[in-house]
């Protein structure tokens, strides 16, 4: 989908930079953990009204974005067809595309497919495990594990091609880029990835490096920013605005228009709870095979460049235990500056494309 609304000749360019336009990303629920009422405590009730798929599309196009990414099963009240049309309805008044979430590929994922697709989605994001911070374990039996994968994987090739879906495979801190290409190359054209821009550093990979592996692979991305404190055992990963921790966006974008133009974007911000990446402990290095260290060596820079003093304060109102109102507007404050910051970067592109 194009950033903005085609003119009276079928260009794509506004004759004013300024002129309010569709941006060229959208936004993901998992921006808003608590908001949607996927992050719980014991100690604290659940919020009583959670941002709905309703109220994610009324966020977007309020916004002017130009998709949303949704887990259908949590945002929505049923999986009925009346649901189903509405949602698809909702959706084309407000010109807005749709990203299914479905999480971890599974005995489900199959049902949920043609829901997804009766939902007008066309990319649908799965996970393949709920690992974190790199911390794989034992290596052979995450190969075993991966296996097992690769053939739910391409179990459900007919039925993708059936529903004219694919299947975008996300770095969720636990697959490598080489891990992904196999997979991909493994299923077929209706295998991709879900890249999410910042995901590479918790398994000791750059960013760039790792799109630029991935390529035309990349159907989806998260937006993600993380700022970078350094520990004892390697580096803790926290969620900030987008423009305000590692990421070049500038330089991300322009990479990925190049390796994967057609991808959908959306911004998803993510954890409420800082990532630990224990690099630098010999039992974090068990669920990996052996490597070059040349290939952390850019991984490692681009953590150096980045990493915030120490003593800088790092956990978030969630983790600090702070009342839910703060929590939730610790994640709205946080996603409006992401959209401001892109949205800056645009009409910096329309600008230079016209002069």
């Amino acid at each position: 989908m194009p950033p903005y609304p085609a003119s009276d000749d079928g260009s794509h360019t506004p004759s004013d930079p300024h002129t309010k336009r569709r941006a060229g990303f959208g936004v993901a629920a998992y921006t808003f953990p608590y908001s949607c009422g996927f992050a719980q405590r014991p100690e604290q009730p659940r919020i009583t009204r959670p941002l709905d798929a309703w109220g994610l599309i009324d966020l977007a196009a309020a916004h002017h974005l130009s998709s949303v990414e949704l887990p259908l099963l949590s945002t929505l009240p049923d999986l009925s067809a009346s649901t189903i049309k509405r949602l698809r309805m909702e959706l084309a008044e407000r010109d807005l595309s749709l990203v299914v979430d479905i999480g971890v590929v599974d005995q489900a994922t199959q049902g949920l497919l043609p829901v997804a697709a009766d939902a007008g989605g066309r990319v649908v994001r799965v996970m393949l495990s709920t690992i974190l911070e790199g911390a794989r374990g034992d290596f052979a039996t995450w190969t075993a594990y991966l296996d097992e994968m690769r053939q739910r994987i391409i179990e459900l090739v007919p039925i993708l091609e059936e529903h004219d879906l694919v299947l975008a495979l996300e770095n969720h801190q636990d697959a490598s880029s080489d891990e992904l290409l196999a997979l991909c190359e493994a299923g077929g054209p209706r295998i991709g990835v879900t890249f999410d821009v910042v995901n590479p550093l918790a398994v000791g990979e750059e960013p760039f490096a790792f799109a630029r592996k991935l390529g035309s692979f990349i159907r989806n991305v998260h937006l993600k920013d993380y700022q970078i404190f350094a520990t004892p055992s390697g580096y803790r990963l926290v969620r900030c605005a987008l423009g305000q921790g590692v990421i070049d966006w500038r330089a991300m974008r322009a990479l990925l228009h190049e390796v994967a133009p057609g991808a959908f974007l959306h911004i998803e911000l993510a954890a409420l709870y800082g990532r630990h990446i224990r690099l630098l402990e010999e039992e974090w290095w068990r669920g990996y095979p052996p490597r070059d260290v040349r290939e952390v060596v850019p991984t490692l820079r681009l953590l150096a460049g980045h990493v915030q003093p120490e003593g800088h304060p790092w956990q978030t109102p969630w983790e600090r235990q702070a009342p839910g109102e703060e929590v939730a507007a610790y994640e709205m404050e946080q996603f409006e500056a992401s959209v401001r910051h892109l949205q800056a970067l645009e009409t910096m592109e329309v600008t230079r494309q016209l002069t």
